[in-house]
């Protein structure tokens, strides 16, 4: 009797590194954050070991970790969010180890806050351009959290240019003919 074995290697396709969105994901995160400590009353500390933090923020001594979501939507744009399943194993770990975890969702209008439970479930959807799994969070079921309201929705909007140097004015001169 032949016993056969065939081995597959299954490479995930690798895409590029998205720079501008991750910048772009930064500048909610840094609007955020003072509302988030006021809100808390903790001192988060972003997680800075690498861009591929799973959550973005953390008060050791609280025992309180919070995701921020940029949105470029409204909040009544859509039934559901979504939310990767790293986010929400992550945010299940974290639980496990005594921490209360937290995705705040900062929409185009407002900002929207749920607390990670134990029991929390999801719809779940294959999507983006990996087809990642994402749990769907029905925005229904999220609580208003204190408004966000920089000048600029931060989500996609590019910082304020430096201001330039006035020009000389140009002298003006008379056409002949």
């Amino acid at each position: 009797m032949n016993n056969y074995f065939i081995y597959y290697h299954y490479r995930m396709p690798q895409f590029a590194f998205n720079k501008e969105l991750w910048e772009a994901g930064r500048r909610v995160e840094d609007a955020a954050l003072p509302e988030l400590n006021k809100y808390f009353d903790t001192d988060f500390k972003r997680n800075e070991n690498d861009i591929f933090d799973i959550l973005d923020f953390k008060d050791v001594e609280a025992k309180i970790i919070v995701e921020v979501k940029g949105r470029k939507t409204s909040s009544d744009a859509y039934e559901d969010t979504i939310i990767t399943a790293s986010k929400v194993m992550a945010g299940h770990q974290a639980i496990d180890e005594g921490y209360r975890v937290y995705f705040l969702f900062v929409f185009s209008d407002c900002s929207k806050i749920m607390e990670l439970k134990d029991d929390s479930e999801f719809k779940v959807k294959f999507t983006g351009t990996n087809c990642i799994k994402h749990y769907m969070i029905p925005i229904s079921s999220l609580d208003n959290f204190i408004d966000i309201k920089p000048e600029r929705h931060p989500v996609f909007d590019e910082p304020e240019p430096e201001p330039e140097e006035p020009d000389e004015p140009e002298e003006e001169l008379e056409k002949i003919n």
